[in-house]
């Protein structure tokens, strides 16, 4: 038996069509429950989704990704569908094709739709070239900016996402990102509210600005820090765990000796933690592109992380924490960005009263070659 699913519908002036496509929604055997996310609304679309019978809940902050956000937050079930509020005719069974499509390993079930009066330019002009060139494994999917999707949520940092009209990109990202697959179903024709081209506009800016801030961020970079303790790898590594966990990325800390000191990055879906002498097992996820490696200047974790760049196929980015020798000096510097919270915090747990750096040093390690 699969799963139950929660189907969040993001709201805003939307009293022409809500109550229907909370009702249809509700017919499909596999829906638990409907949330409608009213988004500031002004019309009646609250009072007549809840006489629909779905569950409403308010999101005062304007913003797409805020909406979803909030109804992914308050689903009761980790399965989340996602479905457009201004959809006119529709076939229910068409949808549940996206919950027939959920299998092993799939993070995300993308609806394929057809609109005649769409001609899809968003997709055909920015998402579509922009994904192959950024993140070629998505670049094949017909419809990958999809407003209608069904996703597990326990896979990702949801409460991370973007808050503006890129949050659908973003949850595509996330669940790519994670190493779990994306699968497109038909979903058949839909026809939307006609919106003005100023609508259009504004939401390819915002989907622009997104994909262009996604790109140094490293999503597909996944982060491997060994270290003796769990303490040498808070004080040393902490900025760059939490860095990229906040953009969605896979990270595995590798310990010789587990502690409290990393419970602040233990929230995030895609973080991992082994133990030292399991590290021989670790294999990166099937979407990877390329590792980050990080370890000691010696011991058993510096002999672990050599192993493991050499048994894999992918580029490798290998890089030593600072060490006691006198002579260490650091030739790469980074900053945590969004993680530095995190990283500050852990810091401050650390070393009462220290002041902590700017930045996490390190040196770079020229791997040998075979």
């Amino acid at each position: 038996m699969q799963a139950p699913i929660s189907v969040i519908i993001p709201a805003r002036n939307e009293g022409d069509t809500i109550a229907q496509v909370v009702a249809t929604m509700q017919d499909l055997p596999c829906v638990a429950e409907v949330v409608v996310i009213d988004n500031g609304s002004t019309d009646a679309t609250a009072a007549l989704a809840t006489g629909a019978g779905a569950r409403v809940i308010a999101e005062a902050r304007p913003g797409m990704g805020n909406a979803v956000r909030s109804g992914v937050a308050a689903a009761a079930h980790d399965w989340v569908m996602k479905v457009d509020a201004d959809l006119g005719r529709f076939e229910t069974a068409f949808f549940a094709r996206m919950a027939e499509a959920r299998a092993p390993g799939v993070g995300l079930v993308k609806g394929v739709w057809n609109d005649p009066h769409d001609p899809m330019p968003m997709t055909r002009l920015l998402v579509g070239p922009a994904l192959r060139v950024m993140f070629p494994g998505l670049g094949d999917l017909r419809a990958p900016n999809t407003g209608i999707y069904l996703f597990d949520r326990s896979r990702i940092a949801h409460d991370r996402l973007t808050w503006n009209y890129a949050v659908d990109i973003d949850v595509m990202l996330r669940i790519h990102a994670a190493g779990a697959e994306v699968e497109e179903v038909d979903i058949g024709r839909i026809v939307h509210d006609s919106r003005d081209p100023g609508h259009y506009s504004r939401m390819a800016e915002e989907i622009f600005a997104f994909l262009l801030s996604r790109q140094p961020l490293g999503l597909l970079r996944e982060v491997v820090v060994f270290a003796d303790s769990d303490a040498q790898a808070a004080r040393h590594a902490t900025g760059l765990m939490a860095a990229s966990l906040i953009a969605g990325a896979r990270v595995t800390a590798c310990l010789g000796q587990d502690g409290p000191h990393l419970e602040a990055l233990k929230g995030f879906p895609t973080f991992d933690e082994v133990a030292l002498g399991e590290a021989g097992h670790l294999v990166p996820h099937a979407n990877a592109a390329s590792l980050c490696i990080v370890a000691p200047g010696d011991g058993p974790a510096r002999a672990q992380a050599e192993a493991l760049a050499a048994r894999v196929s992918l580029p490798v980015d290998m890089r030593e924490m600072p060490g006691r020798a006198p002579d260490w000096t650091p030739d790469i510097a980074v900053d945590a960005g969004e993680g530095d919270g995190l990283r500050r915090a852990v810091l401050a747990r650390l070393d009462p009263g220290g002041v902590p750096p700017l930045r996490e040093m390190f040196r770079q390690v020229a791997l040998r070659c075979p």
